[in-house]
């Protein structure tokens, strides 16, 4: 991979990453009003469902047609969305944002290693590295800290 192409990809990771922390400052705002996170949920699956109904209609997604041969299971993304947007709610307001967002983090590294370690879903197996555990580690070292700088803990 050129090295131009892999600035970009990692600039958009963290642009990602940066985005869901503060989708998660909308929706944990969003639940204070609506007094249910899954309340805030569904209200944010709605505009959600409005947003990519207009791209469809205005033909931004391309000659695309819904994938109905599709096998049932890889719908599932729709169900962990839900999952993931109503957990965050819950956690962020005990955790607080940094926290929680580390916290979801290291659930993606070590789901994503899982995935990885034992060829799920169709994935080609990786073994796991020196490099994976020590970011898994350093990474629990973060979520650790910043959960206990929340709980009014000092060192």
């Amino acid at each position: 991979m050129p090295p131009t192409a892999l600035l970009a990809a990692v600039l958009g990771t963290l642009g990602a990453g940066m985005g869901l922390s503060l989708g998660l400052v909308f929706n944990v705002r969003l639940a204070r009003h609506a007094r249910y996170p899954v309340l805030a949920s569904l209200v944010n699956f709605l505009v959600a469902f409005v947003v990519t109904s207009l791209l469809a209609l205005a033909g931004l997604l391309g000659s695309s047609r819904f994938p109905a041969h599709a096998p049932l299971w890889v719908f599932g993304g729709g169900l962990v969305g839900v999952v993931y947007v109503t957990l965050t709610l819950f956690t962020a307001r005990a955790l607080g944002v940094a926290a929680s967002t580390a916290g979801v983090t290291l659930g993606q590294i070590l789901g994503a290693r899982l995935i990885d370690a034992f060829g799920l879903l169709g994935q080609q197996p990786r073994s796991v590295s020196g490099p994976d555990i020590l970011g898994v580690l350093l990474l629990f070292l973060a979520v650790a800290l910043l959960a206990r700088e929340r709980s009014g803990a000092t060192s």
